[in-house]
């Protein structure tokens, strides 16, 4: 029992809260008829002049607007300091303590809850006047002057409750600004990690299965005729398979929360593209290199660089079994320049060509390197065949870092 009474009174705050405004009301109506018909005085003079009846409508025409106060705050203000005014002049100014909160009341409500403000206080003002004038138990400007205060004062204190919503609203708003713009910040990420994750895998996939198809159809051609040829076609499909699983298990490693062993296996670089062409040759395609030395690139332009060459080479297996690749790789001042050209296969296609398929190869180049700030300079038909043509830039610290070592040989 003495713990549910907390949530009982808590509730209660609760439908307090949500009826506040018409308990205001009921409750300054329902003291100025007690006031009227409890013959209230002030200094012997009724505290509401003027007939009965005519004050015991006025009082809940005059009072239960405030039902409306904060959604519509301008027309009850303007509404209650009007039947004021009229009131008083018709009437004469009256001492009941209700009508001295009503004044109150309906300025803070203006000053709070209105954005014209300025229109609040020409109503309260102008009421208040009139009201004071007509008041009989007003004596001299300084009760006038202690009367207006208190409407200054209840104005001045809505402005400041006005300020405070405004000030928390815009809070509200920036925050909610903010939670959009994370979300859309983690969702941006996601998306960029999945086609980052999309795109290793289908260059670890992709070439390895491509590799492994090409041995296994030369295998079943070589079989039983030629065993020999059929066991160096397994040892190559093995050793494919062997490289693709090490590499997925890596991407996987560096997935995962626990990255302990992450760097078992060397990330792939420029620097496997002897393993990566002798393993293009085992699978049957004819393939040569000719590079220049190269500066120690950063390790995601490496990649990009090995990864270009990669896609390039598996294309060539794909769509044109027989043909013969040129990997050529070319150093400038302030980038590297990777061209994957290839022969036309007997029948005279291009042998790259991805025309009629997903395209995600080129697709995956192209994102790899604009990472980088490369760039996919072609990727299209030649007069050989087709060509892949890259540009990957070198990093200035790269750059320095090599003509030093350069200049440091010369010596």
């Amino acid at each position: 029992m003495p713990k549910a009474a907390p949530r009982v009174a808590a509730q209660w705050i609760t439908v307090a809260g949500r009826y506040r405004d018409v308990v205001l009301a009921l409750a300054l109506c329902a003291a100025g008829e007690y006031e009227l018909f409890a013959h209230a005085t002030y200094s012997g003079a009724a505290v509401w002049p003027g007939p009965r009846a005519v004050n015991a409508i006025l009082i809940p025409c005059m009072t239960l607007p405030l039902m409306a106060r904060r959604r519509h705050p301008l027309v009850v203000c303007l509404t209650i300091f009007g039947l004021l005014a009229v009131s008083s002049l018709i009437l004469g100014g009256g001492e009941a303590t209700t009508e001295f909160l009503l004044f109150i009341a309906t300025t803070f409500t203006g000053a709070a809850y209105t954005t014209r403000p300025i229109v609040i206080a020409a109503g309260a003002l102008a009421a208040g006047i009139v009201h004071e004038m007509r008041d009989p138990q007003v004596h001299g400007v300084s009760d006038a002057v202690w009367a207006l205060g208190l409407l200054a004062i209840s104005f001045l204190l809505g402005r400041a409750v006005y300020a405070r919503q405004h000030r928390i609203g815009s809070l509200e708003y920036e925050a909610a600004v903010a939670e959009r713009r994370h979300a859309d910040e983690v969702a941006a990420a996601t998306t960029a990690e999945r086609a980052a994750i999309a795109r290793e895998l289908h260059d670890i996939v992709a070439h390895a299965v491509s590799v492994i198809v090409i041995q296994a159809q030369a295998g079943a051609r070589a079989l039983p005729a030629r065993a020999d040829v059929a066991a160096d076609v397994l040892a190559t499909i093995e050793s494919s398979a062997r490289t693709a699983l090490g590499e997925l298990r890596r991407l996987l490693t560096l997935l995962s929360d626990d990255a302990v062993d992450a760097t078992t296996h060397p990330v792939a670089s420029l620097a496997q593209l002897p393993t990566l062409l002798d393993g293009c040759r085992r699978a049957g395609l004819t393939v040569t290199l000719d590079a220049d030395s190269l500066p120690r690139l950063e390790p995601m332009s490496d990649l990009a660089a090995y990864r270009v060459i990669q896609e390039a080479l598996t294309n060539v297996l794909r769509h044109a079994p027989g043909a013969a690749a040129a990997v050529t790789i070319r150093r400038h001042p302030d980038s590297i320049e990777v061209v994957v050209e290839n022969s036309a296969v007997a029948t005279g296609r291009a042998a790259a060509s991805t025309v009629g398929g997903s395209q995600r190869g080129l697709i995956g180049m192209r994102e790899r390197l604009t990472m980088v700030g490369g760039k996919l300079v072609k990727a299209g038909p030649s007069a050989s065949g087709y060509v892949i043509e890259a540009v990957v830039p070198i990093e200035p610290a790269s750059l320095d870092d090599e003509d030093r070592r350069e200049r440091e040989l010369a010596l």
